[in-house]
């Protein structure tokens, strides 16, 4: 029991601090990118430090799994160097299994926090920063009216030039807009006044009062002239619109289950095996954590860092897959899953047996038939 608290207690300050640094510079990174596509237009600048908190927030199921991956792995690492973890052995016979109940009562509520952040904090956080930049061009396109010099609007598809914008009271005065459709043609509208209009589902619009319109054919060979009394051009989408836009991976989760679609799986794939993964890695840690301490080898922190690095490339495979149509969710989760469990019971007996050499008795059996093939190989090979 006195061992079990001090596990628990070395098992919380080593997580609260790896996952204090990991988030740290998962911030100053993020803060860094969303810095240089504030200057690039993407964000507004007055609310860069909501885009950071939010952008901060969609990275944890990763950073949490990964704390708890190394809080296991560099506490356990500790005991193996320090040789208390002979004493709990001498301890009334305990075995290496005996740490996997403490080190899951520890993982069990920190693999619940990674499953609520992943299928529901990550993806509202995603939602967030895309309403965020989709306010921000919603409202760009207006806000960069001015006199006297050339705008350009949806992506450059549109250039304005206007002699003179009144924004307090919605005017605008001898307006000239080129617009470059998908099809290649073009059409320019000239207009002597005009004013910006608000619709009441939210959507803004420069109405034009008077003018003439000329659409060229894509291919540039012939042209047709209009003449108009009011002409409507839409300025950016109301914000029952942009909600509709919303990606896969900012929708809630009971949204995603009713869509039937590849895509739409894997990104539940994504979310639902963060809390697999978490709980693996605890478990997969125990065993990877031994440590000789009169070898002085890093052998385990090594092939730790390794498995880490193929098992996070091994989701992102496997969530392509799903949407490629090649295998589904069940298929995945169980490819993904099934080789990291058999890895840690391999690795609890090859340790449990290293003592008695059990394991190494089996190698040698499993190795018997090719000595021998290869023993007769050598033997007429010899033979004159």
């Amino acid at each position: 029991m006195i061992y079990r608290k001090a596990l628990t207690s070395e098992l919380s300050n080593t997580a609260g601090g790896a996952f204090t640094v990991l988030f740290s510079i998962v911030v100053t990174i993020g803060l860094v990118r969303i810095l240089n596509q504030t200057a690039g237009g993407r964000y507004d600048t007055g609310s860069i430090l909501e885009v950071v908190a939010y952008t901060s927030l969609i990275n944890l199921p990763a950073l949490i799994s990964l704390a708890l991956f190394l809080a296991v792995f560099m506490t356990l690492n500790r005991y193996w160097r320090d040789s208390e973890m002979f004493v709990w052995f001498s301890a009334g016979g305990l075995s290496l299994t005996s740490w996997i109940r403490p080190v899951l009562r520890f993982a069990l509520p920190v693999v619940l926090v990674v499953a609520a952040c992943s299928i529901a904090v990550s993806p509202w956080s995603r939602a967030q920063v895309q309403a965020y930049r989709d306010r921000f061009a919603q409202k760009e396109d207006i806000s960069k009216l001015s006199s006297g010099r050339f705008i350009e609007a949806k992506s450059g598809r549109q250039v304005f030039f206007l002699e003179g914008v009144d924004q307090e009271k919605g005017k605008v005065k001898t307006l000239l807009m080129v617009e470059l459709k998908k099809d290649g043609s073009r059409s320019v509208l000239v207009s002597d006044r005009g004013h910006i209009e608000n619709k009441p589902n939210g959507d803004r619009y420069i109405v034009l009062d008077d003018g003439r319109k000329y659409d060229t054919k894509p291919s540039g060979l012939g042209a047709s002239v209009s003449d108009f009394r009011e002409y409507e051009i839409r300025m950016d989408s109301s914000p029952s619109e942009v909600g509709a836009n919303k990606k896969l991976n900012a929708m809630p989760i009971e949204d995603l289950i009713k869509r039937t679609d590849n895509r739409a799986a894997s990104e539940l794939f994504w979310r639902i095996s963060w809390p697999l993964v978490a709980l693996n890695l605890a478990l997969l840690a125990i065993p990877l954590s031994y440590n000789n301490p009169r070898s002085m080898k890093y052998d385990g922190q090594t092939a730790a860092v390794l498995i880490f690095i193929l098992y996070l490339n091994a989701l992102s495979i496997f969530q392509t897959w799903i949407t490629q149509g090649k295998v589904g969710i069940l298929g995945a989760t169980l490819y993904m899953n099934v080789p990291v469990a058999v890895l840690t019971t391999f690795l609890f007996y090859r340790l449990m047996t290293i003592n008695q050499g059990r394991f190494d008795a089996f190698i040698y059996w499993l190795q018997k038939p090719f000595r021998a093939l290869a023993g007769k190989f050598k033997r007429k090979k010899e033979t004159p």
